[in-house]
């Protein structure tokens, strides 16, 4: 099934001393609001996607194409293309995080984030703290006084994922969504501290489609 081109994904400036969005109002069942965001229509069954990206520092851009292959509830692998041939590859399940190959200077985000790229909802262990902030809901992992993975939620959707420490905001994802469709049409990571970023624009999505082989997913090095 064809996708629409993404929307281009908004370049967005995080301030050091950004507001903490532990301030608004608390929200009475944060395990539910997770518990619906993790069982999202479209994340029960296998899927396929194709999609081209794009990474860009100091140095310069490199880019090229793409697949990510999905099993529910928790098995995503990611290969990048350049050239033709595979330049890195990326696979999680099970908790673990393992890679193929690199790109040089490139930093395989966190699990969390990997997922979030294609709008997957996987944060770590625990029950969340959650807040109202404007239109969206927000699950925060982690204490208080600490590194935090936080989560926006508006619509059922998974918008934004954010890593904050004290009032800063160190990385985040921030997917775009289209009007209607069970997966996004492109996300944007940045890492912050190093002014690196990767963005993709989905370009196809198959599902369901079978099972994909569970041995994809165990890479040779541990991420």
């Amino acid at each position: 099934m064809r996708r629409a081109a993404a929307r281009a994904v908004p370049f967005l400036l995080v301030g050091g001393c950004a507001t903490a969005v532990e301030s608004g109002p608390p929200l009475a069942d944060p395990a539910g609001v997770a518990a619906r965001l993790g069982s999202r229509a479209g994340s029960e069954v296998p899927a396929l996607l194709r999609f081209a990206w794009r990474y860009g520092d100091r140095r310069g851009d490199v880019r090229g194409d793409g697949v990510a292959r999905f099993n529910p509830p928790d098995s995503l692998r990611i290969d990048l293309f350049t050239s033709g041939d595979v330049a890195m590859a990326v696979a999680s399940a099970g908790g673990r995080l393992t890679s193929l190959g690199e790109i040089e200077e490139i930093e395989v985000p966190p699990r969390a984030f990997v997922f979030a790229m294609a709008g997957l909802f996987l944060p770590d262990e625990g029950v969340p703290r959650a807040y109202r902030a404007g239109a969206d809901s927000v699950l925060v992992y982690g204490p208080p006084n600490g590194t935090r993975e936080v989560f926006y939620v508006r619509d059922g959707r998974l918008r934004r994922v954010e890593e904050r420490r004290g009032g800063r905001v160190l990385r985040f994802v921030a997917v775009d969504w289209p009007d209607a469709g069970a997966w996004p049409v492109g996300a944007e990571y940045r890492d912050l501290e190093k002014s690196s970023r990767v963005r993709w624009t989905i370009e196809s999505v198959r599902s369901p489609v079978a099972r994909h082989a569970s041995e994809i997913y165990a890479l040779p090095h541990e991420s």
